[in-house]
């Protein structure tokens, strides 16, 4: 009798023939093609960095945000990595890779939130708002209780998106506030795109899907990190922009 499990010794085969991967990446595409226009919608100041006017406020809250974000997501992910490797060795190796890119990139966002004005121990000194706490407590919550998929759907959401909409929102960046005070988003930008993280992620999912239920789920846990990323942009609209404008009526 051996009493070790959760070894990944299996090296469990995914549920997807390479081609039905592809066609069911193409099916979730166009789901998440659906949410960005809800998006778009329905969160106020959605495409605001592409607007002609910078809100200023809220673009520097903005990138002292994604700095705590990415610290705060090396744990989290992190956790994933290990849980992942007790399903699929392979998974977690490229899953490890992908993190391996991103894990030092909150230095890429101190150094735009330099160059506007915002110190480092400005950024320290700010608290992560509470839609980022459970943003990340969420993956905390799924790696124990639901499944190891939850925080890849999240970052296979977000190199999708990013891939879509990040060139023009750099671009315009750029020409409002000048390509040196927008370096560490370009760099970036570019090291998603020339690397294809979006692909790199959709290779990950599909090796931890085993069944049509666990394709399902997929689509959930888009809602559910695409809902509480929303929660954050209204959040810091509330903040920087409209409890602001109502003080100065």
């Amino acid at each position: 009798m051996n009493r070790v499990h959760n070894t990944g010794i299996t090296h469990p085969k995914p549920f997807f023939t390479e081609q039905q991967g592809l066609e069911k990446k193409a099916e979730l595409d166009r789901y998440m093609d659906k949410k960005m226009a809800e998006w778009k919608a329905t969160v106020p100041f959605a495409s605001h960095m592409s607007d002609p006017e910078l809100h200023q406020a809220y673009y520097r809250r903005t990138l002292i945000e994604h700095v705590w974000r990415i610290r705060l997501s090396r744990v989290s992910q992190s956790k994933a990595i290990y849980k992942i490797a007790q399903i699929s060795p392979r998974a977690a190796q490229d899953y490890a890779h992908y993190q391996a890119d991103e894990m030092l990139h909150d230095k890429l966002y101190v150094s735009d939130c330099e160059a506007v004005g915002v110190s480092l121990k400005e950024i320290e000194e700010t608290e992560p708002y509470l839609s980022t706490k459970l943003f990340e407590g969420f993956f905390y919550y799924a790696l124990e209780h639901e499944s190891a998929i939850a925080p890849v759907v999240s970052n296979y959401l977000v190199e999708y998106t990013q891939a879509k909409l990040q060139p023009t929102i750099v671009k315009s960046l750029q020409e409002k506030l000048g390509k040196e005070k927008v370096k560490g988003q370009a760099a970036h930008l570019h090291v998603d795109t020339t690397e294809d993280h979006s692909m790199e992620m959709w290779n990950v999912l599909v090796q931890l899907i085993f069944s049509e239920e666990d394709f399902q789920s997929v689509f959930k846990y888009i809602d559910d990190v695409q809902e509480i990323l929303a929660m954050f942009f209204r959040e810091i609209y509330e903040d920087t922009v409209a409890k602001h404008t109502r003080n100065a009526a």
